[in-house]
């Protein structure tokens, strides 16, 4: 019993440690950034940046749902698909990369095709559910279903998934929330009972 108290002190012990060693690693980081921007913390940063994927472009789903939605809106007021992509971009100014991206492809693939700007973005941001409203619009054209019908299956299919998720979260937040109180439980008595043992 005294082996495992030790053995839990001395990991606990470790991980504030670490703790204090990321913070002030950060800290020099910080310092030296401001001294030398170019200099071997930075270039070490964005090495970690590149093979964990920190700059990789994200989107939530729910941005994707509101692009869609708008998409819709704006076709259904007789917008052609390439004024109802402009128009979105306008309203998408200011709402982080997302919006950059959209306004950005807009300017540059619109020309060559309406369907471009959402495949641009779905290859930016690799998204699933972009490249499908792009399948989709190519076989509503091929078809002869409208604009509207296509994206109203997508914003459909995404609200699902977005649905699912919030009802999983709220399945999974009493499990969530019983582990650290169970750890943080632990830990306190198994100080408090190893406690007098140092004393002897």
């Amino acid at each position: 019993m005294i082996g495992l108290g030790l053995i839990l002190m001395a990991v606990g012990l470790a991980l504030l440690a670490s703790d204090d060693l990321i913070y002030g690693l950060w800290r020099v980081g910080r310092f030296q950034q401001r001294l030398s921007p170019g200099g071997p913390f930075t270039q070490l940063k964005g090495y970690l940046a590149r093979w964990l994927g920190w700059n990789r472009l994200k989107v939530e789903l729910t941005e994707v749902r509101d692009f869609m939605v708008n998409l819709q809106l704006a076709i259904s007021l007789e917008e052609t698909l390439s004024g109802a992509l402009v128009r979105t971009a306008e309203q998408f100014t200011g709402r982080g990369d997302f919006g950059q991206r959209l306004k950005r492809l807009v300017q540059t693939r619109l020309a060559l095709a309406p369907e471009e700007v959402i495949r641009g973005l779905a290859t930016d941001f690799r998204s699933v559910h972009l490249q499908d409203v792009v399948t989709r619009l190519n076989l509503a054209r091929d078809g002869g279903l409208s604009h509207v019908e296509a994206l109203e299956v997508s914003v459909e299919v995404i609200e699902n998934e977005i649905r699912s998720g919030v009802e999983r979260d709220i399945q999974r937040a009493p499990i969530i929330l019983t582990v650290p109180m169970v750890v943080g439980v632990f830990f306190a008595a198994l100080a408090l009972g190893t406690y007098p043992l140092f004393k002897l």
